[in-house]
């Protein structure tokens, strides 16, 4: 890690109800939510959207419920994948950054398109699972939601749920708390 800022990655991604897409159709990344915390102050330094236009699936009714997001709203506001992928790297330094997720499924699940995209991933080797140390803190290890890990630290959720800005900063929420009441 060559820098004292950390980025919180949360991602939405393509969806249909009980997870059935349809044949021709996968899962794919259509909104990047990005929050920049500094580890020395411990505080939000910005919160970021990056909505990606979807290439291998439709918005569905019910993904537009969830996120908010339409097909035209993410060919209007969106950036291709390779575009996002770049983003991250030269703008957020993403390669020199410890990555904080909420669970193991978004860095892998990012490495996996990138993959099939041909690009390599644009995260660096240092990575935080913020789950894993609210567990430790809470001695909870079962999985529990962003909501009722929020709620037991005395935070409430800000912003709007299944949108990934939102999420990445109620993650860095999340954090900050944590390192707070570990000092």
């Amino acid at each position: 890690m060559k820098s004292h800022l950390a980025n919180i990655l949360d991602l939405e991604l393509s969806c249909y109800p009980d997870g059935k897409f349809p044949a021709d159709e996968r899962q794919e990344v259509i909104e990047v939510g990005l929050t920049t915390v500094d580890l020395h102050k411990m505080e939000i330094v910005a919160v970021r959207s990056i909505p990606v236009i979807p290439t291998m699936s439709s918005i569905s009714p019910f993904c537009t419920e969830l996120t908010g997001w339409t097909e035209a709203a993410l060919r209007k506001q969106g950036v291709p994948f390779e575009e996002a992928v770049r983003r991250l790297v030269e703008k957020y330094g993403s390669k020199n950054r410890l990555l904080v997720t909420d669970s193991a499924g978004d860095r892998k699940f990012f490495d996996w398109q990138c993959a099939m995209f041909g690009k390599s991933s644009p995260f660096g080797d240092y990575e935080l699972n913020v789950s894993v140390l609210y567990s430790i803190y809470t001695e909870q290890f079962e999985n529990v939601s962003l909501d009722d890990k929020l709620e037991k630290l005395g935070l409430k959720f800000e912003g709007r749920r299944h949108r990934a800005d939102s999420d990445s900063m109620n993650i860095a929420r999340l954090l900050i708390e944590l390192k707070r009441r570990m000092r």
